[in-house]
This record gives C-alpha cells, sequence and structure tokens, in this order.
C-alpha cells in the first residue's frame, strides 16, 4: 500500500515537503502549477513552486482548462525533468472552475480525451501521467467514465476524492463511491483521498477498497506523523511512530528555518502561521495559556522573536 502525499497549493511548498520527507512518504507533489504560467516562464512558478531535490520521488501537478495550455505546459514539466506529473481535475476554488479547469474538467470528457491520445505519443517512455478527480461537478456524477479513459490510455493511476466539486472540505467524503469504484476491472493504479486522519480510519476505508496506494492531504497539516503512523498501522496494527511535544517544537523550528532558508525570515514568520495551531493542536490542554501564546507567536513579525517564542512554549 503506496502512501503519496497530495499536492495542496499553498502547503506542499519545498520547505513543507523537507519537513515531509523525513516521515518517508512513497512519493510526494509539489504545489500544483498554472498551465499558462508555467507556458509564460513566470519566475515564481519555474523557480520557488516547482523547486525539488528529488524528482525520482517528487511529482508535481498542473491546472488549466485548455488543452493546448495543458499539452505544452506538461512537455515543458518533462523538459524540467518531473517524471511523474498529475493533471488537477478536482480543485472545487471558483477562481479554478471559472476557467474550465480543476474540478470543471470532469464536464469535458472530450477535452481530456483529445489531450491524452495527443500527449502520450510525444513523452518520454519514463514520464508518467495521472489524473486527480472528485466525484461530481454541477450535472457530472459519473466518474466511472475517467477511470475508463484512465484504462484506456494506461495512465500512472487515478486518484479518487469522494467529494462532488459543490461540497468544498465539507460533510464527508464518500468512500462507497470510492470503494465501488476501486473494484471495477481496471490497468491502472487506484488511489483514494479524503478524510484520512487517523490511522485507525485509514485502515478501515482501505480494507473497504481495492487500493494500490492513498493520498494523504489535509491529514498531514501540522501532523507528517500521520505518515509513519498510517505505514505502521496499515501493517502491523499498531503504532510506533509518538508526536510529542518536544519534537514537535523541533520540527516546528525546523520548518520555520527551512521557510527562511527558500524565501527569507519577511515570509518565514509569515508563512509558518498557517502551520501553527495544527502542529500544536494536541497539545492545546497540556499547554497553559495556549491560546494566548499561539496567538503571540501568530503576530509576532521578527523572526528571531517568533522563534524564542516558539523554544519557550
Amino acid at each position: 500500500m503506496k502512501i503519496y502525499i497530495a499536492p495542496m497549493s499553498g502547503i506542499t511548498d519545498y520547505a513543507f515537503r523537507k519537513i515531509l520527507e523525513k516521515f518517508n512518504p512513497d512519493f510526494l507533489f509539489t504545489e500544483m502549477v498554472n498551465a499558462n504560467l508555467l507556458n509564460r516562464e513566470n519566475d515564481a512558478t519555474i523557480n520557488e513552486l516547482l523547486k525539488c531535490d528529488d524528482k525520482e520521488k517528487t511529482g508535481t501537478q498542473i491546472f488549466g482548462g485548455d488543452k493546448n495550455e495543458l499539452l505544452m505546459g506538461i512537455l515543458k514539466l518533462e523538459e524540467i525533468g518531473f517524471k511523474k506529473i498529475n493533471i488537477n481535475m478536482g480543485c472545487p476554488q471558483p477562481k479554478i472552475i471559472k476557467n474550465g479547469a480543476g474540478s470543471a474538467l470532469l464536464e469535458n470528457y472530450n477535452l481530456m480525451d483529445e489531450l491524452f491520445s495527443e500527449l502520450l505519443p510525444k513523452l518520454n517512455s519514463g514520464t508518467k501521467i495521472s489524473i486527480k478527480i472528485r466525484t461530481g461537478y454541477k450535472n457530472f456524477n459519473n466518474p466511472e467514465i475517467f477511470l475508463n479513459l484512465a484504462n484506456k490510455y494506461n495512465l500512472d493511476f487515478i486518484c479518487v476524492h469522494g467529494r462532488t466539486q459543490k461540497q468544498f472540505y465539507s460533510g464527508s467524503a464518500d468512500w462507497e463511491i470510492t470503494s465501488n469504484l476501486s473494484k471495477l476491472l481496471r490497468n491502472t493504479k487506484f488511489f483514494g483521498n479524503g478524510d484520512l486522519f487517523e490511522p485507525e480510519v485509514i485502515k478501515n476505508r482501505v480494507e473497504k477498497c481495492n487500493l494500490d496506494g492513498i493520498m494523504l492531504s489535509r491529514g498531514v497539516i501540522g501532523n507528517p506523523w500521520l505518515i509513519a503512523q498510517a505505514r505502521e498501522f496499515l501493517q502491523t496494527g499498531e503504532i510506533k511512530t509518538v508526536k510529542t511535544f518536544d519534537n514537535t517544537k523541533e520540527i516546528v523550528l525546523e520548518h520555520l528555518e527551512n521557510i527562511f532558508e527558500n524565501k527569507g525570515d519577511i515570509k518565514a514568520v509569515l508563512e509558518i502561521n498557517k502551520f501553527l495551531k495544527p502542529y500544536f493542536l494536541k497539545f492545546q490542554n497540556e499547554v497553559y495559556d495556549f491560546k494566548n501564546k499561539i496567538g503571540k507567536i501568530i503576530i509576532e513579525k521578527d523572526f528571531i522573536k517568533k522563534q524564542n517564542l516558539i523554544k519557550r512554549l
């Protein structure tokens, strides 16, 4: 059972992936990249979003609503050196779907069929293409056709997030749909995604499906320990990796330092903020005046002072 880390905009940047790598996922993805900006060789896209040390264990995800933009963007990603490229067909955000990208591609089967027909003969044999979908968008509610499309073109894998675009991240992911799809005849790998926050829940869901792997997403924000814990529980039914308060502080400080080294002190003190509460949430009842202390760390804009406040937690 493979454990991949899903691409997450604003989350799986170079700094956080360096943290995630410490817990040995089988594969990671960068943040998703805009096909249009990529083709225009946007500096932030090329040098920041796609920064990567190991393209054997790190892939990337592209989004766009135009067939030619996607085709050229994927070829450019291959030229940069990425060997696993995922096409985003699940993002629910209005700013993405208004341009026909993300979940909106679910309504555009013909575009995807034409894209693969034109793209795959142009790729090197070692370059693998995959898709990540949701189960519904507006009137579309037939994700099976994209499993069939993945079979038709022998894609690397299909990942199914059991939510519709309308749900965003509300309610619960429908793992019954994922399970049913995973049991259909196929010649491509199948990954499940959605609401994977606890090892016990992960094991329960995996046992009801015919999966080649899972994609962890929001569950690892502030809790990269989940990678190791999920693997341990799936393999042995026991969890040996324990998240403690002290090693959490060490990881947070390392994460902050990673951002500083890559983006400078101004971005470091701002970008770490979205991770602080998730990192320390488990310990909120153990730390005196937790809410006030975390609040002070979040508003602190001096890098050294922020470091010291974290150390004194």
